[in-house]
Parts: structure tokens; sequence; C-alpha cells
């Protein structure tokens, strides 16, 4: 049996006479997620190292030794050639233990004035910022894809919808521009986040600081962050940048998946406003004729699971008084799940949007539907007077009559025009017209469009992305 004075045995193990039972230990051990903090913990421990130097509790060389350690034994596990212990719990006691195994009485001074409470945040907040990076690039990457297509299609017609169904006629700009703003505000988010998210916890220890004289506004400068914690119990006890985190990535992911549905609509052969290339599309394995648009129904279908990554965490964090508790062990894998998830769907289907191709001949005919103009007619009325509910009333009847004797608006003669009120209605059922009558800003005429694609290069260029 493990003797408590044993320095292979749990850091926390002089309290104890007997280790855990082996079911306990299987599930108290995060080792088989938490070594992809092993980045982190590295540079977290050596930063700390340092602080010991610089308050006097460490001497240079010994400080130069437990890096030179610290580092072999990261560089180790990052290779898959370090021996790990039964007895560690995780990637934080499992690199205490190898330092320790290397320097002996050196080694076991590495945790003086720190606990796993205050460098597991901190390491974990490294973690996502470093993740946020890649999200943010992801999203950049979309963007442009989209502002490109978008400047390509400035003046292609696309029948616009609500309710899944026809309305007025837009472009298919416009459209792509309205997925591209989102993102935009994606990023904005994704910048506060990390704001409030640069915060190193290195120094709070287990609750309370200690009294060996750190200080943790030198930790937090060598690791990069933007400032050191306000309040100790805070420090380690809260994880709302965590909580807030996964709420962006469940925005970011809820607009990924409403682009992702249209590009499985528009793809639709019985549409077919777009194509998806072939190496973001797969065969069926019965069907030979089948290209399905696999990359968008798996990037639709992706929020639910970041989603539930939030309410897990939630409901663990929900009713937690303050304080450490082994609960907040339960953080990591709902993150790692959800930026796993957010920068592949990223990835995919950004090469899924650079690749797509357009057909604006087919886009042109559904926005030529007559119906399409029927707002145009009513506020054509509007300009010569007719106040706006009484002309939405003659329009909707012009349309009942018309269906009933199975016409359309392209079907009225020009003295029908006339006794409309609109003599010169036939040349509105254009949809070039439509559009370009709509320049105001924001709408979707190509002049806007452009304008729009070019305010939203000046944001990507002039707000690049920034973390520790």
């Amino acid at each position: 049996m493990t003797e408590p004075g044993d320095r292979s045995a749990p850091l926390w193990y002089g309290r104890f006479s007997e280790p855990p039972a082996p079911e306990a230990h299987v599930l108290t051990s995060s080792l088989r997620f938490d070594v992809r903090l092993v980045g982190q913990d590295v540079e977290s421990s050596v930063a700390h190292v340092r602080t010991l130097e610089e308050a006097g509790l460490l001497d240079a060389g010994d400080a130069d030794a437990l890096e030179k350690a610290i580092r072999e034994v990261g560089d180790e596990i990052a290779a898959g050639t370090f021996a790990f212990d039964p007895s560690d719990e995780d990637v934080h006691s499992a690199i205490e233990r190898g330092v320790t195994a290397r320097l002996g009485d050196l080694g076991a001074r590495l945790h003086a004035g720190r606990s796993r409470n205050d460098l597991v945040v901190t390491d974990l907040r490294r973690w996502l910022l470093s993740a946020a990076c890649d999200v943010d690039a992801g999203l950049v990457r979309m963007i442009a894809a989209l502002v490109a297509h978008a400047r390509a299609h400035a003046a292609t017609p696309l029948a616009g919808t609500t309710h899944a169904r026809p309305a007025q006629v837009v472009t298919l700009g416009h459209h792509l521009l309205a997925h591209a703003w989102a993102l935009v505000r994606d990023r904005e988010r994704l910048s506060g986040w990390a704001a409030r998210t640069d915060v190193s916890a290195l120094g709070a220890g287990a609750l309370a600081t200690s009294t060996l004289g750190l200080d943790p506004a030198a930790t937090a400068r060598r690791l990069g962050f933007g400032r050191a914690f306000d309040n100790s119990i805070d420090a380690v006890s809260d994880r709302d940048f965590a909580q807030e985190f996964l709420a962006v990535a469940t925005i970011s992911a809820t607009h990924l998946s409403r682009l992702a549905a249209d590009i499985a609509r528009w793809s639709d052969p019985a549409l077919g406003w777009a194509t998806v290339a072939q190496a973001y599309a797969t065969g069926s394995s019965m069907m030979p004729n089948k290209r399905n648009p696999d990359v968008a129904e798996l990037v639709r279908a992706k929020p639910g699971g970041i989603l539930g990554d939030l309410v897990a965490l939630t409901t663990v964090l929900s009713g937690m008084p303050l304080g450490y508790h082994r609960d907040l062990q339960e953080d990591k894998e709902p993150l790692f799940d959800a930026a796993d998830t957010l920068v592949a769907s990223l990835g995919a289907l950004a090469g899924c949007v650079e690749t797509l191709t357009f057909d604006p001949a087919a886009m042109r005919t559904a926005a030529s539907d007559p119906d399409l103009f029927a707002t145009d007619l009513a506020e054509a009325l509007v300009r010569v007077g007719t106040p706006f509910r009484d002309a939405h009333r003659r329009v909707g009847a012009l349309l009942r009559d018309l269906e009933a004797s199975g016409r359309t608006l392209s079907d009225l003669t020009a003295q029908e025009w006339a006794a409309f009120g609109v003599p010169d209605g036939a040349s509105l059922l254009d949809p070039d017209v439509s559009v370009a009558a709509r320049s105001s800003r924001g709408g979707p005429a190509p002049d806007s469009v452009h304008a729009q694609a070019d305010a939203i290069d000046r944001l990507v260029r002039d707000r690049p992305w920034t973390s520790a």
C-alpha cells in the first residue's frame, strides 16, 4: 500500500491512511480528458516557478532546473512516451509527480503557493482563449466566402421567402450577406467574451491565496493574460467564462445551422439554385444516383449538441455554493466538445460555401413569379395617394380574382392596369426593377449589397482577433 510519505502518492494523501477504492479512483480521475491541457499546464507551471523565484523561494539555478524538468515531462506527455501512474488523477498531478520523480526534493517544491483549484481554471482559460482563436479564424473564413459570393451575385435576383413561402424579390448577394452579418456579430460576442476571460487565477490558491508573498499580477503577465484575479474565491469557484463561451458557441452554431439549411434547400434538384461540390457531398450505400449534402445536413444538426453542453454545465453550476467543489471537474468535457464541434463545423461548412456553384438562370425564373411583386404594386398605389391599408386590400382582392380565373398579374392588359390605377403596372413585374427600387440602406439593390460587403470587410479588417 502506498505510504503517506511516498512522493509517488497523491499530493493530498498525507491526511489519509488508506488509498482510494479502485471504483472511486475511476470516477474521480479526469486524466482521460484533461490531458489535452498539458501545454497550458506546462506554461502555467513554468510561470509559477518564476514567481516563486521572484518571491525568493527558489534561486535561479533551482528555477532553471524546475523549468527544464517541467518542459521535459510536458514533451513526453505530448509525445505519448510519459509513463503515467495509476495514482495520477489528472494531468496537473501527473506533471507534478513526474517533475518530483526527476528532481526529488526540488521537484517537491513546485506546488508551493498554488492549488489545483487555481491551476486548472487558469489552464482552462488559456485553452479556451486558444480555441477561440480557431473559432474566430473559422468565422473570418466563412464571412470571406459569403462576401465573395455576394459581390459576384449582387444583382442576381432571388425569390426571398417568409414562412418558407415566396414573398418578395431580393438578390442572392443580399441573402448571403444576411448570413455574414450574423457571423460578424458572433465575432463581436467572441471578442467581448475573450476580454472577460483574459484573467489569470494563479495565486488564488485553493481559496484564500497564500502566505508566501507571491505576485499574481506578475504570473498573469508571464502567461500573457491581461490581468490577474480580483477575488480569490471568485477566481477558483466561478465558471461564468465557460458558460458564456458555450452560449456564444450555441448562437454561432445556430447561425451556421441556418446557412446549412439554405444550402441543403437550394441544392435540392427540385429547386436547382445551387450545387454542392462533390468534396462536400457523400453518396448512398444503396442508391448509386445519390449525391447528398451531408456536410450541410450535419452542420444543421450540431446546435443541439452544443446547447446540450451549455445545459449540462449550467446544471452543474446551478445552486453550487461559493468555493471550489469537485463538481467543477465536469466543466471540461462540455467545453472540449463544443469547441471541437464548432471549429469542425466552421471548417467544413466554409469549404462547402467556398466551392458552391449557383445557377442564376434558375433563380431568375423563380424570382419572376408575378405574385412576388404584389407589395411593389401596393406601394405603387401608395405613391399616388392611396392609403396603404386600402392599397393592400385592393391588391389582395385583385390577386384573389385573378386566381379564381386562372390568371396572374402578368396576364393583365394595359387597359386593366390603367383601370386599376397603375398604368405602368406591367413594368413592375420585373425582378431587376424590383430590387433596384430597394436601394435604401440595408436593402437588396446591387449598390446596397456592395456597400454592405464593403462594411463587412472593414469590420473584419479593423477588428482583428486579440486574446491572451
